[in-house]
Parts: structure tokens; sequence; C-alpha cells
């Protein structure tokens, strides 16, 4: 992984954007993961699976910059 300091500031901030989207994420897994706050048991598995699906896009992409 190259050194973030060596990068262009176009690609520091596509990195800053790809990892706050990355903490965005993990907060709505995080979430899904407690449970409803109100109501009956949901199934949020296949939620869960899209988003860490996504994450794990965003951080294969941010570690190829």
């Amino acid at each position: 992984m190259p050194d973030p300091d060596e990068l262009p500031e176009s690609d520091k901030d596509l990195r800053r954007e790809m990892t706050d989207a990355m903490d965005t994420i993990r907060e709505q897994i995080d979430r899904l993961r407690e449970g409803p706050s109100m109501g009956g048991p949901l199934d949020d598995r296949s939620v869960i699976a899209d988003l860490e699906a996504e994450y794990a896009a965003l951080k294969q992409a941010r570690d190829g910059l």
C-alpha cells in the first residue's frame, strides 16, 4: 500500500471519502446487529451481508489507491 503522505491531493480526498463511507457502513452494520429498538424481531442478515460486501469492495478499492 502506498504511503498516504505521497498520494496526490485528489487521491487523498478520495481515500478520505472512502474511509468516511466505510465508517458509515460499519455503523449501520453495528446498529442492525444490535436489533430493533421497537417492535418485533427482524431478520436483517441479507441487509448486513449486502453492507459487508459494500464495505469490503470499498476497502479493496481504497487499498488499491
